[in-house]
């Protein structure tokens, strides 16, 4: 429900950027590769716990800074391992190019939704044949 509700409001976020459709969808894939692995570490519980009161109004919390308080989370309640270990692979995903980040999305895509956004201008450096297998 939780990785569902912060997509779901990532997603409202694009929109409000008044970008084509298929630059949401480009958008939303990339974040949703580069970042997903990390909710899946916080529980549901202490993600509802972390939005409680910042879901709507004035108080409204960006996904980005819903994250930044999962990351804060990670540091009071893991060990100092665990935290090191999310903070380095946080890097190192800021890090990776757009190329490899494509090639990765690239994977899940069928080949009509590949074509669909190489016409938009997405995916350029993939081919069908190249589409890495998955990790």
């Amino acid at each position: 429900m939780t990785l569902s509700l912060f997509w779901s409001r990532y997603t409202l976020e694009l929109r409000a950027q008044h970008m084509r459709e298929v630059d949401e969808q480009y958008h939303y894939l990339i974040a949703r590769e580069r970042w997903n692995w990390f909710l899946t570490k916080i529980p549901e519980s202490e993600q509802v716990r972390l939005l409680h009161g910042h879901n709507h109004g004035t108080e409204e919390w960006t996904c980005r800074v819903w994250l930044e308080h999962m990351v804060a989370w990670v540091k009071e309640h893991r060990s100092s391992a665990v935290y090191a270990a999310i903070i380095e692979k946080m890097a190192r995903e800021k890090e990776k190019s757009m190329e490899a980040l494509e090639k990765q999305v690239a994977y899940t895509l069928s080949e009509e939704e590949l074509c669909y956004f190489q016409k938009a201008g997405y995916f350029q450096g993939v081919s069908s044949k190249e589409k890495i297998t998955p990790r």
